[in-house]
């Protein structure tokens, strides 16, 4: 099988190859606000790399938040249209345990949410203990004082994660595939948008 890494949701712009468990092409870079020109060049970037044509892949794994806004949505729409087009297998994948993959021990992966606030999920080796949530920073960190955090973001005491994006393959390789139509970006919380139509209904 022949898989497709995708990953646009937070700091690094991610687009990965995999034979079964063997990485053909790997390449993360920083992620900008250039993504809606970057994103295609750069999967067939990695495609040629990993010596294969785009109708060879048979499955997509695409990190469907939280994160990004626009990251996500740009993302999510890519893999969805490649997914539909070639008739493939798609799988989301948390980016939270994108970023747990950096650790075999129990750690809290964090992105920060602005205002104090952060998305946090706990997984140890891959395995998810406390549920993907839109959380208060301060409050997380005095309920779990004693684990490792794991971010990205300028988050005091939070070490920068190596990721193993091939551990992560390994874990999904046999995971169901979702309808393409119903692949939606996982925010956890509404977008500033919706959050001030909100709070302007509500007066």
């Amino acid at each position: 099988m022949i898989s497709l890494f995708l990953d646009t949701a937070s700091h690094n712009l991610i687009a990965g190859i995999y034979k079964d468990t063997e990485q053909l092409a790997l390449n993360i870079e920083e992620n900008d606000n250039n993504l809606s020109k970057r994103i295609l060049p750069f999967i067939d970037k990695t495609i040629k790399q990993a010596e294969i044509n785009v109708k060879d892949i048979n499955k997509i794994f695409v990190v469907n938040g939280p994160g990004s806004f626009t990251g996500i949505r740009i993302g999510v729409a890519v893999a969805k249209t490649i997914a539909w087009s070639l008739k493939i297998d798609i799988c989301p994948i948390s980016e939270l345990e994108v970023i747990a993959s950096a650790k075999t021990t129990k750690a809290i992966s964090l992105i920060d949410a602005r205002r104090g606030y952060v998305y946090a999920g706990m997984y140890e080796n891959l395995k998810n203990i406390m549920e993907d949530k839109y959380v208060e920073l301060d409050k997380l960190k005095k309920e779990y004082k004693d684990i490792t955090l794991l971010s990205y973001d300028n988050i005091e005491g939070a070490e920068i994660p190596k990721l193993n994006i091939k551990k992560i393959i390994k874990k999904h390789l046999k995971n169901k595939s979702v309808n393409p139509h119903s692949l939606n970006p996982s925010y956890l919380k509404k977008t500033e948008a919706e959050e001030k139509l909100n709070d302007r209904n509500n007066k």
